[in-house]
């Protein structure tokens, strides 16, 4: 069990809340200005749709980011004793390393 599941989230940083703000009103007015601007040839049927460009970038980014935190935790994500583990020689942890004596240095 997580120690910090009972502790809410942090609210996001200012200057994060003004880009994200941003970016937001900066897509709500490409999507705007797509209602009057039309693309002069589309190449298939959706993509002449008003906004359409802009929520499959945003479909695209969220499963992108989605997939690589899934694949990061599954090829990443390491048990909770995994380096205890390593460190009580199963074999693949590192090496002790043997203390030897160095001899002693002559009339310094």
């Amino acid at each position: 069990m997580d120690p910090h599941a009972d502790i809410p989230p942090a609210p996001p940083a200012p200057l994060a809340r003004k880009l994200r703000d941003g970016m937001i009103a900066a897509l709500a007015l490409l999507v705007g200005l797509n209602l009057f601007i039309r693309p002069h040839e589309p190449h298939f049927g959706l993509d002449a749709w008003p906004g359409f460009w802009a929520a499959f970038g945003l479909v695209g980014a969220v499963l992108l980011g989605r997939a690589a935190k899934g694949l990061a935790h599954t090829v990443l994500g390491r048990s909770e004793d995994y380096y205890e583990k390593r460190e009580q020689g199963s074999g693949f942890g590192v090496q002790e390393q043997k203390e030897t004596e160095l001899p002693p240095s002559g009339g310094h």
